[in-house]
């Protein structure tokens, strides 16, 4: 079975390649950039989909975060380590995202 690049559920349906490719890093507190691994592919569940078609970025970072709640990954409530997560997430689903994708069934 797949799973879901956004939410991690077992259920991913879809494919989406950018035709731009989009690379993304982020910089630590002490100034090193740290490249964000992806190889351009995301596979989607049904609902991640629909969010990944009218770009709600919104919405799919609160899924992805509820999801690995759910599954019990241990996330801050609230505050500025949860920002940071939320960050991480969109700034690497942008790289889907930014990039024009083509969208086709697994």
């Amino acid at each position: 079975m797949n799973s879901c690049d956004f939410c991690t559920m077992p259920t991913a349906r879809w494919l989406y390649i950018p035709q731009a490719r989009a690379l993304a890093a982020l910089m630590t507190d002490d100034g090193v950039v740290v490249p964000l691994p992806n190889d351009g592919r995301w596979k989607a569940c049904d609902l991640c989909s629909d969010l990944v078609d009218i770009d709600d970025m919104e919405r799919l970072i609160a899924r992805a975060l509820t999801t690995m709640h759910t599954l019990g990954v241990s996330l801050p409530e609230e505050g500025p380590d949860l920002e940071f997560i939320a960050t991480v997430l969109m700034t690497n689903f942008a790289t889907v995202l930014a990039g024009s994708p083509t969208k086709q069934p697994l």
